[in-house]
């Protein structure tokens, strides 16, 4: 062979070698920027997770490094609070950070498993439960609290309760007779879950409703403990230990069906956590399969399929998501996982729920009327940026209080669509401003039930 060719191929070689290198860097940083990232340096075992402020908050596990709460103010974690237990709720309420879970001190105050911030300082809530308190939401104006306790500001409530600062705490009928775990609203109403078998006395398994005078159940219920519940689209969806529904069901009214053949895998398979954006709900948990993939702790059902996001969490049956929420745009994950995530996590795969049309770039900002309106229960709001940066679109009750934070992150220029269910508000006159650095619009709409 001469050098000539020797040379020659030693050159295709090299080429080809190159090519293959390139193709690996695409890969890799396409795998990447759709993957799974770190978001800052991690907390202790994450049992909730909310946005207040434009700030993320954590309630996580006490002890072994864990302060109760943690803030993320987009760069690094901070322990905050002064919070000498366990947070397993967290939730925004009439402008103040609502926390709960099994703890005494908050801010160097006497608590009782419920505290209140206002962004200035710590308050109690009218003496608080009597045991652990498990969920927290907001129906007709009236926070609500679920758990372990039998009684609040000594009067008898069991699992379950509602206040408001005008009024004080109420309890909801005879309550459960067992823990409640979970809490949203679906339909102008309160949806509990849990341990319970009976709600206000009436045969409820694990899942019932209360219509702000009384307790039925949803259908037959659940057979599993339940451990989360959420509405959206629709429907209300309850994630439990694994059952006939394969831990995640779908209730559309009527009845309550399999979502794909749900998810399992694992010794003890639960869904600790439910999240419904745009046409998407995800289930984060303690389970490694979903519609037959291995998915590890986390996977989201479009309606039709179940899909893995990345590699999961899946170090073990004992790890998985146990808290989602969105943050500046993307989904972020907190539970129990191990290096390099350190329990807390963020999703940087595109997510469905804000759909966006950039083919092209609008010359100026506007923001349009939703569309239907009035509406029941879901309506889509359009707006235009001419340029890539922040975007803050809140919906206000008439009192001008904070509803909703539909959207608060980074958006890139062009025309976005976002859907806005308000299943879990009540009916009347909302506002909804959108806010950037230089432009701010507000309009009305009209939720009728």
């Amino acid at each position: 062979m001469t050098k000539t060719n020797i040379s020659s191929i030693s050159k295709k070689v090299f080429t080809l070698a190159t090519g293959i290198l390139m193709l690996i860097f695409i890969l890799t940083s396409q795998s990447y920027s759709q993957g799974w990232s770190p978001l800052g340096g991690g907390t202790n075992w994450e049992y909730s997770l909310v946005v207040y402020n434009n700030e993320l908050y954590a309630g996580e596990q006490s002890g072994s490094g864990g302060n109760g709460l943690k803030k993320f103010d987009g760069t690094t974690w901070s322990d905050f609070g002064g919070i000498n237990g366990t947070v397993n709720a967290l939730v925004v309420y009439n402008g103040k950070l609502i926390v709960g879970g099994s703890f005494t001190l908050a801010g160097g105050l006497e608590m009782k498993n419920i505290a209140q911030w206002d962004g200035v300082e710590w308050a109690d809530i009218s003496g608080g439960p009597n045991s652990i308190v498990s969920a927290l939401t907001v129906y007709n104006g009236d926070l609500v609290v679920g758990g372990y306790f039998t009684a609040v500001e000594n009067m008898t409530a069991n699992h379950i309760a509602k206040w408001n600062s005008n009024g004080g705490w109420v309890a909801l009928g005879s309550g459960t007779n067992s823990q409640v775990m979970a809490l949203t609203t679906y339909n102008n109403r309160l949806i509990a879950g849990g341990f319970f078998s009976t709600a206000g006395g009436i045969s409820a398994s694990h899942v019932a409703q209360w219509d702000g005078s009384g307790w039925s159940p949803i259908g037959t219920g659940i057979p599993g403990i339940v451990y989360s519940v959420a509405s959206g689209n629709g429907k209300l969806y309850a994630g439990s230990l694994s059952s006939s529904y394969n831990c995640i069901a779908g209730w559309d009214g009527t009845s309550w069906s399999n979502l794909g053949g749900g998810v399992g895998g694992g010794t003890y398979p639960y869904v600790f956590a439910i999240l419904v954006y745009g046409n998407d709900v995800y289930a984060g948990g303690l389970y490694t399969t979903a519609g037959g993939q291995t998915v590890n702790g986390i996977a989201k059902w479009n309606g039709t399929t179940w899909s893995g996001l990345g590699g999961g969490f899946g170090y073990g049956n004992a790890c998985g998501a146990f808290a989602m929420c969105i943050f500046n745009g993307n989904l972020v994950c907190g539970g129990i996982f191990s290096s390099p995530y350190s329990n807390v996590a963020q999703w940087d795969g595109l997510l469905t729920g804000v759909n966006n049309s950039n083919s092209t770039i609008p010359e100026d900002y506007n923001l349009s009327q939703n569309y239907p309106n009035p509406f029941n229960p879901t309506t889509k709001i359009s707006f235009d940026i001419p340029k890539s940066e922040m975007v803050n679109i809140t919906v206000y009750d008439v009192t001008g209080s904070a509803a909703v934070v539909l959207l608060n992150g980074q958006m890139d220029a062009g025309s976005h669509e976002i859907t806005f269910d308000a299943a879990g508000l009540s009916s009347g006159v909302y506002f909804y401003t959108i806010k950037t650095k230089n432009f701010t619009s507000t309009k009305k709409m009209i939720l009728t039930k």
